[in-house]
């Protein structure tokens, strides 16, 4: 079976996932970042679209199937200096497309279920979003060098001996000698 190619557009935002495995659909296309609201909560700012390759598939075992990758660019805050990083995302995925849970359950290991509706209705914004948050890192930081991170001048300890502080157990040595 000859499968069908979407030309660079805008990714659909829902779509009838069976259908689409039935006949290999396959999109190359691009999701306006700034409408994924929990990824522009989850960093300082998207400067890129996320853009999406993904295939609608069956598999040996007949598994219908949503694999790709998809990658975007965000600016997130440097762990070390709390500057802003611009930060490249991708995220590669294999996908089982499921009903309930009991199909999720018979699905091999290497694929990560996502359910679709009674219908076979599938929000395709809404998996790639979660794909690109689950690829954010935990802990951004620039590339080793680039970091703007200003360690803090030390100061030497003084040790004076004029200085001397009260010794706090003095108080229980006064109240040992009543």
């Amino acid at each position: 079976m000859m499968s069908r190619t979407m030309a660079e557009a805008q990714l659909p935002k829902r779509v009838d996932a069976v259908k689409l495995v039935a006949v290999g659909q396959q999109f190359s296309a691009d999701i306006d970042s700034k409408q994924l609201t929990r990824l522009n909560e989850a960093v300082e700012d998207c400067v890129a679209p996320v853009h999406c390759e993904i295939r609608f598939e069956r598999d040996q075992e007949k598994h219908r199937l949503l694999q790709g990758s998809c990658n975007t660019s965000v600016v997130m805050i440097c762990q070390r200096c709390l500057g802003n990083v611009t930060i490249p995302v991708e995220s590669s995925f294999q996908l089982g497309l499921v009903f309930d849970d009991d199909q999720a359950k018979q699905l091999p290991k290497r694929f990560e279920p996502v359910e679709v509706d009674e219908n076979g209705q599938l929000d395709l914004w809404s998996v790639m979003e979660d794909e690109v948050l689950l690829a954010l890192p935990m802990f951004p930081t620039h590339p080793e060098g680039d970091c703007q991170f200003k360690q803090p001048e030390s100061k030497p300890e003084t040790t004076d001996s004029d200085d001397k502080r009260p010794n706090p157990f003095d108080v229980l040595a006064k109240l040992k000698q009543k």
